[in-house]
Protein backbone atom coordinates (compact mmCIF):
# COMPACT_ATOMS: atom_id res chain seq x y z
CA UNK A 1 0.00 0.00 0.00
CA UNK A 2 1.21 3.18 -0.74
CA UNK A 3 -0.43 7.02 -0.79
CA UNK A 4 1.63 7.45 -3.94
CA UNK A 5 2.26 6.36 -7.30
CA UNK A 6 4.89 3.86 -7.38
CA UNK A 7 6.36 6.03 -10.55
CA UNK A 8 7.57 9.01 -8.22
CA UNK A 9 10.54 6.33 -7.38
CA UNK A 10 11.79 6.16 -10.47
CA UNK A 11 11.38 9.93 -11.29
CA UNK A 12 13.26 10.79 -8.30
CA UNK A 13 16.22 9.16 -10.44
CA UNK A 14 15.61 10.63 -13.61
CA UNK A 15 15.56 14.22 -11.84
CA UNK A 16 18.87 13.72 -9.54
CA UNK A 17 22.17 15.43 -10.58
CA UNK A 18 25.30 16.46 -8.74
CA UNK A 19 26.04 20.04 -7.31
CA UNK A 20 28.95 21.24 -5.98
CA UNK A 21 28.00 22.80 -2.56
CA UNK A 22 30.82 24.84 -1.30
CA UNK A 23 33.48 22.43 -2.35
CA UNK A 24 30.78 19.28 -1.86
CA UNK A 25 30.01 17.08 -4.43
CA UNK A 26 26.50 16.65 -3.51
CA UNK A 27 23.57 14.36 -5.37
CA UNK A 28 20.30 16.28 -4.76
CA UNK A 29 17.68 14.24 -5.20
CA UNK A 30 14.36 16.80 -6.35
CA UNK A 31 11.26 16.68 -5.31
CA UNK A 32 9.88 14.09 -8.14
CA UNK A 33 6.17 16.11 -9.35
CA UNK A 34 7.42 19.83 -8.68
CA UNK A 35 9.74 21.45 -10.41
CA UNK A 36 10.57 24.36 -8.47
CA UNK A 37 13.34 24.87 -6.50
CA UNK A 38 13.07 25.08 -2.67
CA UNK A 39 9.81 23.88 -2.10
CA UNK A 40 8.37 21.28 0.14
CA UNK A 41 7.30 18.43 -1.19
CA UNK A 42 3.75 18.02 -0.80
CA UNK A 43 2.89 15.43 0.84
CA UNK A 44 5.73 15.92 3.37
CA UNK A 45 4.04 19.26 3.44
CA UNK A 46 0.56 17.67 4.32
CA UNK A 47 2.20 15.37 7.03
CA UNK A 48 3.90 18.47 8.55
CA UNK A 49 0.56 20.51 8.93
CA UNK A 50 -0.90 17.84 10.37
CA UNK A 51 1.85 17.17 12.61
CA UNK A 52 1.68 21.23 13.48
CA UNK A 53 -1.96 20.77 14.54
CA UNK A 54 -0.63 17.93 16.61
CA UNK A 55 2.00 19.64 18.72
CA UNK A 56 -0.39 23.19 18.92
CA UNK A 57 -2.94 20.65 20.69
CA UNK A 58 -0.29 19.00 23.36
CA UNK A 59 0.73 20.73 26.51
CA UNK A 60 3.80 23.07 26.76
CA UNK A 61 7.25 21.44 27.65
CA UNK A 62 8.94 18.58 27.04
CA UNK A 63 7.11 14.96 27.70
CA UNK A 64 9.34 11.51 27.57
CA UNK A 65 6.01 9.41 27.20
CA UNK A 66 4.69 12.06 24.36
CA UNK A 67 8.06 11.58 22.84
CA UNK A 68 7.94 7.45 23.43
CA UNK A 69 4.66 6.93 22.74
CA UNK A 70 3.99 8.03 18.64
CA UNK A 71 0.74 6.52 17.11
CA UNK A 72 1.47 9.81 14.82
CA UNK A 73 3.86 7.55 13.36
CA UNK A 74 2.39 5.44 10.28
CA UNK A 75 3.94 3.37 7.98
CA UNK A 76 3.13 0.76 5.50
CA UNK A 77 4.68 -2.64 4.67
CA UNK A 78 6.03 -2.17 0.78
CA UNK A 79 7.48 -5.77 0.86
CA UNK A 80 6.23 -8.42 -2.08
CA UNK A 81 8.19 -11.40 -0.48
CA UNK A 82 8.08 -13.02 2.73
CA UNK A 83 10.79 -11.86 4.91
CA UNK A 84 10.77 -13.83 8.42
CA UNK A 85 11.49 -11.55 11.73
CA UNK A 86 12.99 -13.27 14.70
CA UNK A 87 12.97 -11.58 18.06
CA UNK A 88 15.71 -12.80 20.36
CA UNK A 89 17.36 -11.76 23.43
CA UNK A 90 21.67 -11.33 22.98
CA UNK A 91 23.61 -11.03 26.40
CA UNK A 92 25.98 -7.46 26.09
CA UNK A 93 29.03 -7.25 28.40
CA UNK A 94 26.68 -7.85 31.78
CA UNK A 95 23.10 -7.28 30.59
CA UNK A 96 20.89 -8.57 27.83
CA UNK A 97 19.03 -7.03 24.86
CA UNK A 98 16.04 -7.31 22.61
CA UNK A 99 17.28 -7.53 18.83
CA UNK A 100 15.14 -8.30 16.10
CA UNK A 101 16.23 -10.41 13.09
CA UNK A 102 15.08 -10.14 9.79
CA UNK A 103 15.94 -12.50 6.59
CA UNK A 104 15.18 -12.97 3.22
CA UNK A 105 13.00 -16.52 2.98
CA UNK A 106 15.46 -17.98 -0.31
CA UNK A 107 18.89 -17.20 0.29
CA UNK A 108 21.80 -18.83 -2.00
CA UNK A 109 25.22 -18.66 -0.23
CA UNK A 110 26.02 -16.36 2.77
CA UNK A 111 24.49 -12.81 3.11
CA UNK A 112 25.82 -9.31 3.93
CA UNK A 113 24.93 -8.08 7.29
CA UNK A 114 23.16 -4.45 7.63
CA UNK A 115 23.00 -3.31 11.48
CA UNK A 116 20.46 -0.48 11.85
CA UNK A 117 20.44 1.83 14.59
CA UNK A 118 17.09 3.57 15.73
CA UNK A 119 17.00 7.26 15.90
CA UNK A 120 14.86 9.50 19.03
CA UNK A 121 17.07 11.18 20.66
CA UNK A 122 18.67 8.42 22.51
CA UNK A 123 15.24 8.57 24.59
CA UNK A 124 13.12 6.88 22.23
CA UNK A 125 12.12 4.70 19.35
CA UNK A 126 11.75 1.00 19.22
CA UNK A 127 10.96 -1.88 16.74
CA UNK A 128 7.09 -1.01 16.19
CA UNK A 129 8.40 2.08 14.37
CA UNK A 130 10.85 0.38 12.22
CA UNK A 131 9.59 -2.95 11.34
CA UNK A 132 8.21 -1.81 7.77
CA UNK A 133 11.81 -0.29 6.82
CA UNK A 134 13.95 -3.37 8.04
CA UNK A 135 11.66 -5.93 5.90
CA UNK A 136 12.01 -3.82 2.86
CA UNK A 137 16.01 -3.00 3.52
CA UNK A 138 15.88 -6.83 4.27
CA UNK A 139 14.33 -7.85 0.97
CA UNK A 140 15.39 -5.18 -1.50
CA UNK A 141 19.23 -5.84 -0.52
CA UNK A 142 19.08 -9.92 0.58
CA UNK A 143 20.68 -8.92 3.33
CA UNK A 144 20.41 -10.02 6.82
CA UNK A 145 19.13 -7.31 8.59
CA UNK A 146 19.69 -7.07 12.83
CA UNK A 147 17.54 -4.47 14.62
CA UNK A 148 18.76 -3.58 18.36
CA UNK A 149 16.37 -2.27 21.04
CA UNK A 150 19.46 -0.25 22.81
CA UNK A 151 19.23 1.24 26.09
CA UNK A 152 17.46 4.47 26.27
CA UNK A 153 18.18 7.50 27.87
CA UNK A 154 17.46 8.42 30.38
CA UNK A 155 17.34 5.41 32.25
CA UNK A 156 20.92 4.97 30.84
CA UNK A 157 23.16 7.49 29.97
CA UNK A 158 26.22 7.54 27.85
CA UNK A 159 27.86 5.30 26.64
CA UNK A 160 25.07 2.75 27.26
CA UNK A 161 24.22 3.06 23.74
CA UNK A 162 27.31 2.83 22.03
CA UNK A 163 28.10 -0.46 24.15
CA UNK A 164 25.11 -2.14 23.24
CA UNK A 165 25.78 -1.07 19.35
CA UNK A 166 29.25 -2.55 19.71
CA UNK A 167 28.01 -5.33 21.49
CA UNK A 168 25.38 -6.05 18.57
CA UNK A 169 28.26 -6.31 16.32
CA UNK A 170 30.44 -8.84 18.68
CA UNK A 171 26.93 -10.99 19.10
CA UNK A 172 26.56 -10.84 15.16
CA UNK A 173 30.37 -11.57 14.39
CA UNK A 174 29.90 -14.57 17.14
CA UNK A 175 27.26 -16.07 15.18
CA UNK A 176 28.12 -15.85 11.28
CA UNK A 177 26.98 -19.91 10.71
CA UNK A 178 23.87 -19.64 12.65
CA UNK A 179 22.69 -15.89 10.87
CA UNK A 180 24.59 -17.35 7.66
CA UNK A 181 26.51 -14.30 7.03
CA UNK A 182 29.32 -13.27 5.69
CA UNK A 183 31.54 -11.13 8.21
CA UNK A 184 33.74 -9.48 5.26
CA UNK A 185 29.96 -7.90 4.16
CA UNK A 186 29.04 -5.91 7.05
CA UNK A 187 27.48 -2.22 7.23
CA UNK A 188 25.44 -0.25 9.60
CA UNK A 189 23.09 2.09 9.42
CA UNK A 190 21.23 4.40 11.47
CA UNK A 191 18.83 7.60 11.06
CA UNK A 192 19.11 10.95 13.39
CA UNK A 193 20.45 9.69 16.89
CA UNK A 194 21.27 5.66 15.35
CA UNK A 195 23.44 7.83 13.04
CA UNK A 196 25.35 9.70 16.33
CA UNK A 197 25.32 6.06 17.50
CA UNK A 198 27.17 4.60 13.77
CA UNK A 199 29.89 7.74 13.64
CA UNK A 200 30.46 6.61 17.91
CA UNK A 201 31.03 2.72 16.95
CA UNK A 202 32.91 3.59 13.74
CA UNK A 203 35.33 5.85 15.53
CA UNK A 204 35.89 3.34 18.05
CA UNK A 205 36.28 0.15 15.55
CA UNK A 206 40.13 -0.57 16.00
CA UNK A 207 39.57 -3.72 14.28
CA UNK A 208 37.31 -2.46 11.35
CA UNK A 209 34.84 -4.72 11.33
CA UNK A 210 32.87 -2.33 10.03
CA UNK A 211 33.32 -2.01 6.10
CA UNK A 212 30.84 0.70 5.26
CA UNK A 213 28.39 3.45 7.03
CA UNK A 214 25.53 4.92 6.03
CA UNK A 215 23.75 7.67 8.28
CA UNK A 216 20.44 8.83 7.77
CA UNK A 217 19.83 12.77 8.87
CA UNK A 218 22.82 11.71 11.54
CA UNK A 219 23.81 13.92 14.57
CA UNK A 220 27.39 14.78 14.09
CA UNK A 221 27.71 17.93 16.39
CA UNK A 222 25.56 18.10 19.38
CA UNK A 223 26.60 21.67 20.77
CA UNK A 224 24.24 24.15 20.93
CA UNK A 225 23.81 27.30 18.50
CA UNK A 226 25.39 29.78 20.93
CA UNK A 227 28.59 27.65 21.29
CA UNK A 228 28.62 26.35 17.33
CA UNK A 229 32.50 26.69 16.74
CA UNK A 230 33.17 24.92 13.46
CA UNK A 231 30.91 26.70 11.01
CA UNK A 232 27.87 28.79 10.82
CA UNK A 233 24.40 28.21 11.10
CA UNK A 234 21.77 30.21 9.52
CA UNK A 235 17.83 30.16 8.29
CA UNK A 236 19.31 32.28 5.70
CA UNK A 237 20.90 28.85 4.67
CA UNK A 238 17.24 27.09 3.98
CA UNK A 239 16.13 28.88 0.98
CA UNK A 240 12.44 28.23 0.58
CA UNK A 241 9.34 30.35 -1.24
CA UNK A 242 7.85 32.61 1.05
CA UNK A 243 4.91 30.83 1.40
CA UNK A 244 5.92 27.41 2.86
CA UNK A 245 8.33 29.64 4.91
CA UNK A 246 6.71 29.41 8.64
CA UNK A 247 5.89 25.60 7.64
CA UNK A 248 9.75 24.76 6.57
CA UNK A 249 11.14 26.64 9.78
CA UNK A 250 9.05 25.06 12.21
CA UNK A 251 9.96 22.00 11.38
CA UNK A 252 13.45 22.78 11.60
CA UNK A 253 13.23 24.69 14.81
CA UNK A 254 11.73 20.81 16.08
CA UNK A 255 14.73 19.47 15.78
CA UNK A 256 16.31 22.71 16.45
CA UNK A 257 14.78 22.29 19.79
CA UNK A 258 14.94 18.75 20.64
CA UNK A 259 18.54 17.77 20.01
CA UNK A 260 20.20 21.06 20.75
CA UNK A 261 19.63 21.51 24.51
CA UNK A 262 22.33 22.95 26.97
CA UNK A 263 25.07 19.69 27.66
CA UNK A 264 24.28 20.03 31.41
CA UNK A 265 20.48 19.30 30.67
CA UNK A 266 21.42 16.72 28.61
CA UNK A 267 19.10 13.46 28.81
CA UNK A 268 21.62 10.96 26.58
CA UNK A 269 25.54 12.32 28.64
CA UNK A 270 24.18 13.41 32.45
CA UNK A 271 27.88 14.68 32.91
CA UNK A 272 29.45 11.77 31.76
CA UNK A 273 31.19 13.30 29.44
CA UNK A 274 30.92 16.45 26.92
CA UNK A 275 29.41 17.60 23.86
CA UNK A 276 32.78 18.20 21.90
CA UNK A 277 33.93 14.15 22.85
CA UNK A 278 34.39 12.82 18.87
CA UNK A 279 32.09 10.15 20.24
CA UNK A 280 29.54 11.99 20.83
CA UNK A 281 29.80 14.72 17.89
CA UNK A 282 32.08 13.13 15.84
CA UNK A 283 32.78 16.51 14.07
CA UNK A 284 35.79 17.37 17.06
CA UNK A 285 37.78 14.58 15.06
CA UNK A 286 40.95 14.82 14.35
CA UNK A 287 41.57 14.43 10.71
CA UNK A 288 44.36 10.87 11.82
CA UNK A 289 40.82 9.55 13.39
CA UNK A 290 38.47 10.45 9.94
CA UNK A 291 40.97 8.95 7.82
CA UNK A 292 40.65 5.95 9.98
CA UNK A 293 36.56 5.53 9.14
CA UNK A 294 35.26 3.07 6.57
CA UNK A 295 33.70 4.37 3.63
CA UNK A 296 30.66 6.39 4.69
CA UNK A 297 27.02 7.64 2.96
CA UNK A 298 25.14 10.66 4.46
CA UNK A 299 21.59 10.89 3.55
CA UNK A 300 20.00 14.12 4.57
CA UNK A 301 16.67 16.34 4.01
CA UNK A 302 16.85 20.27 2.86
CA UNK A 303 14.70 21.33 5.69
CA UNK A 304 16.52 19.97 8.81
CA UNK A 305 18.29 21.46 11.23
CA UNK A 306 20.94 19.10 11.04
CA UNK A 307 21.83 20.03 7.64
CA UNK A 308 24.30 22.30 8.02
CA UNK A 309 26.11 20.41 10.21
CA UNK A 310 25.82 17.08 7.88
CA UNK A 311 27.27 19.25 4.90
CA UNK A 312 30.64 20.44 7.03
CA UNK A 313 30.87 16.73 8.15
CA UNK A 314 30.67 15.33 4.50
CA UNK A 315 33.30 18.50 3.70
CA UNK A 316 35.70 17.38 6.81
CA UNK A 317 36.05 13.68 5.53
CA UNK A 318 36.10 15.25 1.40
CA UNK A 319 39.41 17.39 3.34
CA UNK A 320 41.17 14.22 4.16
CA UNK A 321 40.54 12.80 0.89
CA UNK A 322 37.86 10.07 2.49
CA UNK A 323 35.59 8.15 0.61
CA UNK A 324 32.33 9.87 1.46
CA UNK A 325 28.88 10.11 -0.34
CA UNK A 326 26.43 12.93 0.36
CA UNK A 327 22.90 13.00 -0.54
CA UNK A 328 20.74 15.38 0.22
CA UNK A 329 16.50 14.95 -0.41
CA UNK A 330 14.89 18.34 -1.43
CA UNK A 331 11.61 18.98 -0.34
CA UNK A 332 11.90 16.70 2.83
CA UNK A 333 12.63 17.39 6.84
CA UNK A 334 13.96 15.33 9.56
CA UNK A 335 12.78 12.00 9.50
CA UNK A 336 10.89 11.13 6.68
CA UNK A 337 11.95 7.43 6.68
CA UNK A 338 9.18 6.98 9.34
CA UNK A 339 6.74 7.94 6.69
CA UNK A 340 7.86 5.06 4.36
CA UNK A 341 4.50 4.29 2.02
CA UNK A 342 3.59 7.80 2.62
CA UNK A 343 6.34 10.01 0.69
CA UNK A 344 8.24 8.22 -2.22
CA UNK A 345 11.57 9.56 -0.80
CA UNK A 346 11.23 7.26 1.82
CA UNK A 347 11.33 4.02 -0.14
CA UNK A 348 13.42 5.56 -2.63
CA UNK A 349 16.08 5.67 -0.16
CA UNK A 350 15.30 2.47 1.16
CA UNK A 351 16.76 1.49 -2.62
CA UNK A 352 19.73 3.43 -2.09
CA UNK A 353 20.54 1.78 1.15
CA UNK A 354 19.93 -1.69 -0.49
CA UNK A 355 22.43 -0.07 -3.55
CA UNK A 356 25.40 0.55 -0.90
CA UNK A 357 24.41 -3.44 0.44
CA UNK A 358 25.36 -4.49 -3.04
CA UNK A 359 28.70 -3.11 -3.16
CA UNK A 360 30.03 -4.32 -0.12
Amino acid sequence: MRDYDVSLIEKIREKQYFKNVDGLNVLIKRVPDDDRDNVLDPRVRRIAEKKKKRISGLKKGYSLASERFRPDKICYDLTATEISVEERLIPVANHMIDIFIYRPRETEGKLPLVIFYHGGGFTAGDMKLYVNQMKLICELSNAVVIFPEYRLAPENPFPAQIVDAEGTISWALKNVDYLNIDPEKLMICGDSAGGSIVNSVIIRDTEKHVKKAFEIYPGVDSTTLEHLELYQWSYDMYPVIEEQKELAFSRIDKIWKVSHGSEKDSLYLQGRTRYNNPEVSIVYATDDQLKQLPPIVIAYSEYDFLRVSDEYFARRLTGVNHDVKAIMYCGCDHGFLDCLGLVPQAEELCHVIAEEVSTL
